[in-house]
């Protein structure tokens, strides 16, 4: 529409164009950098949640060699751990540090009576060891997110590219419609770096239904906030916890766990499936 009304009221063609190729040149190179250095921090972070969840699991299932009550309390702590990640955004992942000491304390704190239980708390202990390595490597990578300085000059740029791709086409039809795939382009690509910066580019398949699956993998129902479904980024199903924060973040003293069966799950908690009631506590 810009590029209709403009018509042919516009500068010297030749410079709007010298203009345009040094603007898309430049734009280019910096989107092109920005994207895939994004992607590698958005890659590694996925890969150290990924060793996270299986380290959890992992404890899981070694502490099931110790007596009812040590092994249920570490149950419930590896539980608290997960939720309490899931409460805080990656980029807050210190804000979880306390349950995490408190899994790993309870760990140490166990006191093995036989052989198999000696050799199991030393595979437990550098499972720990490793999870602190892992939830550390988390905090720096997410740190690593894009500067004000780096937004505003791509935005600058990009809103050069628009403004000369609107004053290029001389008031025709077919160029006015080519500007506007362009400027479409342009927009969605910026879109695109805006997800991966914030961590949430395909983050329904690298991050909410591996947590799903790890909660019933340990007989638990998956934790869930409401506003992730709320805002469409991952539809859960069957038996979870869907949980609901009253004041603004990051206070979740108040916040209130509900369980629910949304259907539509084979392995939903229906049935014969192992799946426990969460804690109140949590």
């Amino acid at each position: 529409m810009a590029s209709l009304l403009i018509g042919t009221s516009r500068g010297d063609l030749d410079v709007d164009v010298a203009l345009a190729s040094m603007a898309t040149f430049l734009f280019g190179v910096m989107i092109a950098f920005t994207i895939a250095r994004t992607r590698d921090r958005l890659t590694q972070v996925q890969d150290l949640l990924s060793r996270g969840n299986a380290s959890l699991l992992s404890l899981h299932q070694m502490v099931g060699v110790f007596p009812a009550e040590p092994r249920a309390e570490i149950h419930r702590l590896i539980d608290n751990q997960l939720c309490s990640q899931i409460d805080h955004r990656l980029v807050d992942n210190y804000r979880s540090a306390p349950s995490h000491q408190a899994l790993v304390a309870a760990v140490y704190a166990l006191e093995p009576q036989t052989t198999q239980q000696t050799q199991v708390y030393r595979v437990m202990v550098e499972t720990c060891v490793e999870m602190g390595t892992n939830r550390l490597l988390i905090e720096t990578v997410t740190g690593q997110s894009l500067s004000p300085i780096e937004w505003t000059g791509m935005l600058l740029l990009l809103f050069l590219l628009i403004c000369l791709f609107a004053a290029i086409p001389g008031g025709t039809v077919l160029g006015a419609i080519v500007a506007g795939v362009l400027a479409g382009t342009l927009v969605t690509l910026m879109v695109l770096l805006r997800k991966l910066d914030r961590l949430r580019w395909h983050e329904r398949v690298s991050i909410w239904e591996p947590a799903g699956r790890l909660f019933r993998a340990m007989g638990l129902y998956p934790y869930v906030p409401r506003e992730v479904i709320d805002r469409g980024r991952y539809r859960p199903t069957g038996i979870i916890r869907i949980v609901d924060y009253p004041d603004s973040y990051p206070d979740y003293s108040a916040k209130v766990v509900t369980v629910m069966d949304l259907g539509g799950d084979p392995h939903g908690g229906t049935g014969s499936d192992p799946l426990v009631a969460p804690d109140p506590l949590n």
